[in-house]
């Protein structure tokens, strides 16, 4: 009589073909999110950026409302003058980060290109 039971070797070869499939599973579901990524970049930056500026409003609306109806007036640190400039003041450091974020790639790929073409550049005219 003959039982069923794997040998040690068979179940190592089970595992490797197993965790292969995992493998390739995973980097296919990896390649679909990149190219999603690729492709919708732009519209997933504009909608974050939105967001937040709504959000933002929307909360400086709210406060400004709320300091209205109230009998104690609230000390202001704001200066007076054009609303969207103080916005954009409050939240510099936000702009700045998506900023740097954008155009970070931009500088480095120009750094690479000047730096490559130092190294090796082909014939030079004189």
């Amino acid at each position: 009589m003959k039982s069923n039971k794997l040998t040690p070797l068979d179940e190592l070869h089970l595992e490797k073909k197993r965790l292969r499939e995992e493998r390739a599973i995973s980097g296919q579901r990896l390649s679909y999110q990149l190219q999603y990524l690729a492709d919708n970049w732009g519209s997933m930056l504009t909608k974050g950026v939105t967001g937040s500026l709504k959000n933002k409003l929307a909360e400086t609306m709210e406060n400004l409302a709320y300091g209205s109806h109230s009998s104690v007036q609230p000390f202001k640190t704001k200066r007076p003058g054009n609303p969207f400039l103080n916005l954009a003041l409050a939240n510099l450091p936000l702009i700045t980060g998506i900023a740097w974020r954008i155009t970070k790639p931009a500088i480095f790929a120009l750094a690479a290109r000047k730096i490559t073409g130092r190294i090796f550049g082909g014939k030079r005219r004189r």
